[in-house]
């Protein structure tokens, strides 16, 4: 009975504070749309760079009237079909150009048809299944196979980064392929005409790719929430508020927070690269300097955040809520599984303005492709631009509590 009474009283409490329970409320409604969202989409919106040299011309044999040409146009039906199924497509001239693209993270994988490729699945669906009847010019003429075999490899560079990306595109660009080529021949084989190039040709594994990501994630969760609960906590405990009322000036309260707890998360994050360099082999390709850079920054921006959140809670519990519904969106959107690329249209945006995208696509490219500063300017810049906002935002949240103390 008394452990009733008991939690009534602290159901009471709960419901009596209007905050608290919008937040109980929002949180797992939060969880559970972007989960939903996110895992119940295709890994489609991937970009393709495509050179095509195909001329969409078949030149075959025919029993009356000798060798006729046939307009056929197979790669641009290919392609037809794989905008269909929702990759975005760009245009190469040159092979390099393609694979470079892919190499540089501008495109997921890289098609190159060949210079008479609908000619050879015309006659290759000729070899396979005999001789066929159609009307050219009016007239009915029996096709005839060729008289030699000729080549229909496509090469298709992925970046197979991410194992899970790659086998589920891979899988929806050879159903598309499948579909074009069964028209000719039932008896052709899509994986006999595919030259597969992979980037990393299985040097990288789902830890490698997953790793950067748990890694900025991981210093998210634990240095937002326990900035947050620490300053919330010495506000309720009266330390903070003796603070406030020193000769100090918000600026300097806040940069003091932060510069104590960019401290421990930094400690944090050599602890977590360490462990995961030397304990599991993660790939880390590039420079380590440039990866503490980019771990700074980010922790730097993050303390900002904690700093602000922690003036808007009132207690520990509201502090908590208030990371959740912060990390509840990172884990989903930030690119810690897969690429924001891979998302539905109407979250990319979303993931774009999360910092956990741009810390994760930044040690990506170090840790994974080796790259330089050079390569991950957009993501510094970004970094650097939510680092100053948080700082400054959480400093103006502190001298609005100055002035109501």
């Amino acid at each position: 009975m008394r452990s009733l009474l008991i939690a009534g009283n602290v159901l009471r409490r709960i419901l009596s504070d209007r905050r608290t329970v919008l937040l109980v409320l929002l949180t797992p409604l939060l969880f559970v749309l972007l989960y939903g969202t996110s895992f119940s989409s295709r890994h489609t919106h991937l970009t393709i760079a495509v050179v095509d040299k195909d001329n969409g011309l078949a030149s075959v044999r025919t029993a009356e009237i000798g060798r006729v040409t046939l307009s056929v146009h197979l790669a641009s039906r290919l392609l037809t079909a794989v905008v269909k199924e929702g990759f975005p497509i760009i245009k190469e001239t040159r092979v390099e150009d393609a694979e470079e693209a892919v190499r540089s993270g501008g495109a997921w994988a890289a098609i190159v048809f060949p210079a008479g490729f609908s000619n050879a699945i015309v006659n290759e669906a000729l070899r396979l299944g005999g001789e066929r009847t159609m009307r050219f010019e009016g007239r009915e003429v029996r096709l005839l196979p060729p008289e030699t075999t000729l080549d229909i490899r496509v090469t298709l560079f992925v970046d197979d980064s991410n194992p899970l990306i790659s086998s589920s595109g891979l899988a929806i660009l050879q159903q598309a392929f499948s579909d074009i080529v069964s028209d000719q021949q039932r008896g052709l084989s899509v994986d006999a005409m595919l030259d597969l190039r992979p980037i990393y040709d299985g040097e990288i594994t789902n830890l490698d790719y997953t790793a950067p990501g748990i890694i900025a994630f991981a210093i998210t969760l634990i240095s937002v929430m326990l900035t947050a609960v620490s300053i919330v906590r010495e506000r309720t405990g009266g330390t903070l508020t003796r603070i406030l009322v020193a000769p100090v000036r918000s600026a300097e309260i806040v940069t003091g927070y932060a510069a104590a707890f960019t401290v421990v998360a930094g400690i944090q994050a050599v602890e977590l690269v360490a462990v995961s360099r030397f304990a599991f082999g993660i790939r880390l390709a590039g420079s380590v300097a440039l990866v503490a850079l980019i771990l700074f920054l980010f922790v730097l921006g993050l303390q900002g955040l904690a700093t602000l959140l922690s003036t808007i809670a009132r207690n520990e519990f509201q502090a908590m809520q208030l990371v959740l519904i912060l990390l509840i969106p990172s884990i989903m959107l930030g690119g810690v599984f897969w690429p924001p690329e891979a998302l539905p249209p109407s979250l990319r945006a979303l993931a774009q303005i999360l910092p956990l995208t741009h810390a994760n696509e930044a040690l990506r490219e170090v840790m994974l492709a080796g790259r330089g500063i050079s390569a991950v300017t957009v993501e510094l810049s970004a970094l650097v631009a939510f680092a100053v906002a948080t700082l400054a935002a959480g400093t103006w949240s502190m001298r609005r509590q100055l002035r109501r103390g």
